[in-house]
Protein backbone atom coordinates (compact mmCIF):
# COMPACT_ATOMS: atom_id res chain seq x y z
CA UNK A 1 0.00 0.00 0.00
CA UNK A 2 1.41 3.39 -1.00
CA UNK A 3 2.01 5.89 1.77
CA UNK A 4 0.64 9.40 1.35
CA UNK A 5 1.53 12.32 3.62
CA UNK A 6 -0.45 15.53 3.98
CA UNK A 7 1.20 18.53 5.61
CA UNK A 8 -1.58 20.59 7.17
CA UNK A 9 -4.61 19.65 9.24
CA UNK A 10 -6.91 22.39 7.98
CA UNK A 11 -10.08 21.98 5.93
CA UNK A 12 -8.32 20.98 2.70
CA UNK A 13 -5.89 18.66 4.48
CA UNK A 14 -8.66 16.82 6.33
CA UNK A 15 -10.84 16.61 3.21
CA UNK A 16 -8.00 15.24 1.11
CA UNK A 17 -7.00 12.78 3.84
CA UNK A 18 -10.56 11.44 4.00
CA UNK A 19 -10.81 10.72 0.30
CA UNK A 20 -7.27 9.36 -0.01
CA UNK A 21 -8.00 6.96 2.83
CA UNK A 22 -11.25 5.93 1.14
CA UNK A 23 -9.18 5.33 -2.01
CA UNK A 24 -7.09 2.74 -0.18
CA UNK A 25 -3.93 4.69 0.58
CA UNK A 26 -2.08 4.67 3.90
CA UNK A 27 -2.47 8.32 4.98
CA UNK A 28 -0.52 10.38 7.51
CA UNK A 29 -1.54 13.94 8.40
CA UNK A 30 1.27 16.17 9.65
CA UNK A 31 -0.32 18.71 11.99
CA UNK A 32 0.88 21.91 13.61
CA UNK A 33 -0.11 20.85 17.15
CA UNK A 34 0.27 17.76 19.29
CA UNK A 35 -3.33 18.19 20.37
CA UNK A 36 -4.77 17.74 16.88
CA UNK A 37 -2.42 14.85 16.09
CA UNK A 38 -3.48 13.03 19.26
CA UNK A 39 -7.17 13.52 18.49
CA UNK A 40 -6.79 12.25 14.93
CA UNK A 41 -4.86 9.19 16.10
CA UNK A 42 -7.57 8.45 18.65
CA UNK A 43 -10.72 9.32 16.68
CA UNK A 44 -9.75 9.23 13.02
CA UNK A 45 -11.23 11.79 10.62
CA UNK A 46 -14.97 12.11 10.04
CA UNK A 47 -16.10 13.22 6.58
CA UNK A 48 -19.55 14.74 6.11
CA UNK A 49 -20.68 14.68 2.49
CA UNK A 50 -24.32 15.26 1.65
CA UNK A 51 -26.36 13.22 4.11
CA UNK A 52 -23.62 10.69 4.86
CA UNK A 53 -20.97 10.56 7.58
CA UNK A 54 -17.85 8.46 7.05
CA UNK A 55 -15.11 7.95 9.60
CA UNK A 56 -11.70 6.95 8.27
CA UNK A 57 -8.69 5.80 10.23
CA UNK A 58 -5.56 7.81 9.48
CA UNK A 59 -2.27 8.34 11.24
CA UNK A 60 -1.15 11.75 12.45
CA UNK A 61 2.23 13.15 13.52
CA UNK A 62 3.16 16.64 14.63
CA UNK A 63 5.07 18.18 11.72
CA UNK A 64 7.92 19.50 13.86
CA UNK A 65 8.74 15.94 14.98
CA UNK A 66 9.48 14.40 11.58
CA UNK A 67 13.14 13.77 10.77
CA UNK A 68 12.98 12.01 7.41
CA UNK A 69 10.65 11.37 4.50
CA UNK A 70 8.43 8.36 5.16
CA UNK A 71 5.90 8.82 2.36
CA UNK A 72 5.77 8.07 -1.35
CA UNK A 73 3.64 11.14 -2.09
CA UNK A 74 3.45 14.37 -0.11
CA UNK A 75 0.69 16.99 -0.35
CA UNK A 76 1.48 20.46 1.04
CA UNK A 77 -1.91 21.72 2.24
CA UNK A 78 -0.78 24.72 4.28
CA UNK A 79 -1.47 28.42 3.78
CA UNK A 80 0.87 30.53 1.66
CA UNK A 81 2.19 32.37 4.70
CA UNK A 82 3.21 29.09 6.40
CA UNK A 83 4.84 27.58 3.33
CA UNK A 84 8.38 28.93 3.76
CA UNK A 85 8.68 27.45 7.24
CA UNK A 86 7.41 24.09 5.97
CA UNK A 87 9.80 24.09 3.01
CA UNK A 88 12.78 24.93 5.23
CA UNK A 89 12.04 21.84 7.31
CA UNK A 90 11.45 19.58 4.31
CA UNK A 91 14.69 20.63 2.62
CA UNK A 92 16.63 19.36 5.63
CA UNK A 93 14.91 15.97 5.95
CA UNK A 94 16.70 12.76 5.08
CA UNK A 95 15.63 10.80 2.02
CA UNK A 96 13.28 11.65 -0.85
CA UNK A 97 9.68 11.30 -1.95
CA UNK A 98 8.37 10.30 -5.35
CA UNK A 99 5.92 13.18 -5.70
CA UNK A 100 5.25 16.52 -4.00
CA UNK A 101 2.01 18.41 -4.65
CA UNK A 102 1.68 22.11 -3.73
CA UNK A 103 -1.95 22.93 -2.82
CA UNK A 104 -1.82 26.68 -2.09
CA UNK A 105 -4.19 29.44 -3.16
CA UNK A 106 -2.78 32.30 -5.19
CA UNK A 107 0.51 32.27 -7.08
CA UNK A 108 3.15 33.78 -4.82
CA UNK A 109 4.53 30.28 -4.12
CA UNK A 110 5.64 29.72 -7.74
CA UNK A 111 9.08 30.99 -6.77
CA UNK A 112 9.24 28.23 -4.15
CA UNK A 113 8.47 25.27 -6.41
CA UNK A 114 12.15 24.67 -7.19
CA UNK A 115 13.07 24.28 -3.53
CA UNK A 116 12.01 20.62 -3.40
CA UNK A 117 13.31 19.47 -6.79
CA UNK A 118 16.26 17.77 -5.08
CA UNK A 119 13.85 15.94 -2.77
CA UNK A 120 11.28 14.68 -5.30
CA UNK A 121 11.09 13.00 -8.69
CA UNK A 122 7.88 14.89 -9.50
CA UNK A 123 6.65 18.32 -8.41
CA UNK A 124 2.98 19.14 -9.05
CA UNK A 125 0.70 22.07 -8.38
CA UNK A 126 -2.87 21.41 -7.30
CA UNK A 127 -5.85 23.73 -7.66
CA UNK A 128 -8.70 22.89 -5.26
CA UNK A 129 -12.20 23.83 -6.41
CA UNK A 130 -13.94 21.61 -3.87
CA UNK A 131 -15.58 23.38 -0.93
CA UNK A 132 -14.48 22.29 2.54
CA UNK A 133 -15.30 23.31 6.10
CA UNK A 134 -13.27 22.18 9.10
CA UNK A 135 -15.84 21.70 11.88
CA UNK A 136 -13.51 20.31 14.56
CA UNK A 137 -9.87 19.16 14.64
CA UNK A 138 -11.09 15.77 13.34
CA UNK A 139 -14.30 16.61 11.43
CA UNK A 140 -14.59 18.07 7.93
CA UNK A 141 -17.59 18.84 5.73
CA UNK A 142 -17.46 18.60 1.94
CA UNK A 143 -19.49 21.75 1.26
CA UNK A 144 -19.18 21.87 -2.52
CA UNK A 145 -18.42 19.24 -5.15
CA UNK A 146 -15.88 20.72 -7.52
CA UNK A 147 -12.66 19.42 -9.01
CA UNK A 148 -9.01 19.10 -8.04
CA UNK A 149 -6.93 20.28 -11.01
CA UNK A 150 -3.40 18.91 -11.17
CA UNK A 151 -0.49 20.17 -13.28
CA UNK A 152 3.08 18.88 -13.51
CA UNK A 153 5.71 21.55 -12.81
CA UNK A 154 8.79 19.30 -12.80
CA UNK A 155 9.62 15.69 -13.56
CA UNK A 156 13.11 14.16 -13.57
CA UNK A 157 14.29 11.08 -15.44
CA UNK A 158 12.93 8.84 -12.67
CA UNK A 159 9.58 10.58 -12.46
CA UNK A 160 6.28 9.06 -13.49
CA UNK A 161 2.88 10.72 -13.39
CA UNK A 162 0.93 9.04 -10.54
CA UNK A 163 -2.18 8.68 -12.70
CA UNK A 164 -3.59 5.97 -10.42
CA UNK A 165 -3.89 8.45 -7.54
CA UNK A 166 -5.97 10.95 -9.49
CA UNK A 167 -8.08 8.13 -10.94
CA UNK A 168 -8.81 6.57 -7.55
CA UNK A 169 -9.68 9.93 -6.00
CA UNK A 170 -12.24 10.53 -8.74
CA UNK A 171 -13.70 7.06 -8.26
CA UNK A 172 -14.55 7.79 -4.61
CA UNK A 173 -16.14 11.18 -5.30
CA UNK A 174 -13.20 13.60 -5.16
CA UNK A 175 -13.14 14.59 -8.81
CA UNK A 176 -9.62 15.16 -10.11
CA UNK A 177 -8.29 16.29 -13.51
CA UNK A 178 -4.74 16.37 -14.90
CA UNK A 179 -3.85 19.40 -17.04
CA UNK A 180 -0.82 19.86 -19.29
CA UNK A 181 -0.45 23.62 -18.74
CA UNK A 182 0.12 24.18 -15.02
CA UNK A 183 0.54 27.95 -15.40
CA UNK A 184 -2.80 28.30 -17.15
CA UNK A 185 -4.76 26.48 -14.46
CA UNK A 186 -3.04 28.51 -11.75
CA UNK A 187 -3.83 31.82 -13.42
CA UNK A 188 -7.45 30.82 -13.95
CA UNK A 189 -7.74 29.86 -10.29
CA UNK A 190 -6.06 33.12 -9.29
CA UNK A 191 -8.78 35.02 -11.16
CA UNK A 192 -11.49 32.98 -9.40
CA UNK A 193 -9.94 33.60 -5.99
CA UNK A 194 -9.30 37.24 -6.82
CA UNK A 195 -13.00 37.77 -7.50
CA UNK A 196 -14.66 35.60 -4.83
CA UNK A 197 -12.39 35.71 -1.78
CA UNK A 198 -11.93 39.46 -1.15
CA UNK A 199 -15.59 40.27 -1.84
CA UNK A 200 -16.97 37.59 0.48
CA UNK A 201 -14.43 38.67 3.12
CA UNK A 202 -15.41 42.35 3.18
CA UNK A 203 -19.15 41.63 2.79
CA UNK A 204 -18.96 38.79 5.35
CA UNK A 205 -21.16 36.52 3.23
CA UNK A 206 -21.16 33.02 1.73
CA UNK A 207 -20.10 32.47 -1.88
CA UNK A 208 -23.70 32.08 -3.02
CA UNK A 209 -24.61 35.57 -1.80
CA UNK A 210 -22.49 37.03 -4.59
CA UNK A 211 -25.09 35.61 -6.99
CA UNK A 212 -28.32 36.24 -5.10
CA UNK A 213 -27.61 39.83 -4.06
CA UNK A 214 -27.84 41.99 -7.20
CA UNK A 215 -25.54 44.68 -5.82
CA UNK A 216 -22.86 42.16 -4.91
CA UNK A 217 -23.27 40.50 -8.30
CA UNK A 218 -22.73 43.78 -10.16
CA UNK A 219 -19.60 44.48 -8.12
CA UNK A 220 -18.34 40.97 -8.82
CA UNK A 221 -18.83 41.54 -12.54
CA UNK A 222 -16.94 44.86 -12.44
CA UNK A 223 -14.09 43.24 -10.53
CA UNK A 224 -13.88 40.39 -13.03
CA UNK A 225 -13.79 42.83 -15.96
CA UNK A 226 -10.98 44.77 -14.32
CA UNK A 227 -8.89 41.63 -13.71
CA UNK A 228 -9.61 40.58 -17.30
CA UNK A 229 -7.71 43.63 -18.52
CA UNK A 230 -4.43 41.94 -17.56
CA UNK A 231 -5.30 38.22 -17.61
CA UNK A 232 -7.29 38.21 -20.89
CA UNK A 233 -10.23 36.32 -19.41
CA UNK A 234 -13.09 35.00 -21.53
CA UNK A 235 -16.84 34.56 -21.10
CA UNK A 236 -16.09 30.94 -20.25
CA UNK A 237 -13.94 32.13 -17.32
CA UNK A 238 -16.82 34.30 -16.07
CA UNK A 239 -19.23 31.40 -16.31
CA UNK A 240 -16.80 29.25 -14.33
CA UNK A 241 -16.83 31.79 -11.49
CA UNK A 242 -20.63 31.72 -11.47
CA UNK A 243 -20.60 27.92 -11.50
CA UNK A 244 -18.18 27.79 -8.57
CA UNK A 245 -20.36 30.21 -6.58
CA UNK A 246 -23.33 27.93 -7.28
CA UNK A 247 -21.52 24.73 -6.33
CA UNK A 248 -20.06 26.24 -3.16
CA UNK A 249 -23.02 28.50 -2.37
CA UNK A 250 -22.98 27.68 1.35
CA UNK A 251 -19.21 27.90 1.61
CA UNK A 252 -17.44 30.68 3.46
CA UNK A 253 -14.27 31.57 1.58
CA UNK A 254 -10.91 30.88 3.17
CA UNK A 255 -10.22 34.62 3.33
CA UNK A 256 -13.44 35.28 5.22
CA UNK A 257 -12.74 32.42 7.65
CA UNK A 258 -9.19 33.67 8.20
CA UNK A 259 -10.50 37.09 9.21
CA UNK A 260 -13.18 35.60 11.43
CA UNK A 261 -10.68 33.32 13.15
CA UNK A 262 -8.05 36.00 13.66
CA UNK A 263 -5.55 34.61 11.14
CA UNK A 264 -3.51 36.36 8.47
CA UNK A 265 -5.24 36.18 5.08
CA UNK A 266 -3.77 35.21 1.72
CA UNK A 267 -4.53 38.62 0.20
CA UNK A 268 -0.84 39.08 -0.72
CA UNK A 269 -0.79 35.79 -2.65
CA UNK A 270 -4.02 36.58 -4.50
CA UNK A 271 -4.87 40.27 -5.00
CA UNK A 272 -1.26 41.25 -4.27
CA UNK A 273 -0.06 39.11 -7.18
CA UNK A 274 -2.74 40.58 -9.46
CA UNK A 275 -1.70 44.13 -8.54
CA UNK A 276 1.99 43.34 -9.08
CA UNK A 277 1.28 42.04 -12.57
CA UNK A 278 -0.80 45.13 -13.34
CA UNK A 279 1.95 47.44 -12.08
CA UNK A 280 4.51 45.77 -14.34
CA UNK A 281 2.12 46.27 -17.25
CA UNK A 282 1.48 49.91 -16.37
CA UNK A 283 -2.20 49.26 -15.64
CA UNK A 284 -4.13 50.70 -12.68
CA UNK A 285 -6.74 48.45 -11.06
CA UNK A 286 -8.79 50.63 -8.67
CA UNK A 287 -11.26 47.95 -7.58
CA UNK A 288 -8.48 45.52 -6.78
CA UNK A 289 -6.51 48.21 -4.97
CA UNK A 290 -9.58 49.05 -2.89
CA UNK A 291 -10.06 45.40 -1.93
CA UNK A 292 -6.37 44.93 -1.14
CA UNK A 293 -6.30 48.02 1.09
CA UNK A 294 -9.58 47.01 2.75
CA UNK A 295 -8.42 43.51 3.68
CA UNK A 296 -5.03 44.77 4.86
CA UNK A 297 -6.85 47.39 6.93
CA UNK A 298 -9.11 44.74 8.46
CA UNK A 299 -6.04 42.69 9.36
CA UNK A 300 -4.52 45.75 11.03
CA UNK A 301 -7.76 46.46 12.88
CA UNK A 302 -7.75 42.90 14.19
CA UNK A 303 -4.19 43.31 15.45
CA UNK A 304 -4.99 46.60 17.16
CA UNK A 305 -8.37 45.87 18.64
CA UNK A 306 -10.11 42.88 17.21
CA UNK A 307 -12.22 42.02 14.19
CA UNK A 308 -15.97 41.63 14.48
Amino acid sequence: MEKVGIVGGGSVGLLLASYLSKSGFHVTIYTKTDEQANKINKMGVTLESGMSLTRVSVKSVTFSKIKEFNDDILFLAVKQYNLNEVLSTLQNLKGKVSTVVFMQNGMSHIKDLNKLISKADNVYVGIVEHGALKKTPTDVKHTGIGVLKIGCYFQNENGNCPVHIWKRLSEVGFLTEVHDNWMEIMEKKLVVNGVINPLTAIYKVTNGSLLTNNYYFETMKLLFEEISSIYKCTEEDWQQIIEICHKTSQNRSSMLKDLEDGRTTEIEAITGVILDKAKKSGVHLPYNQFLYNSIKGMELQREEGGYE
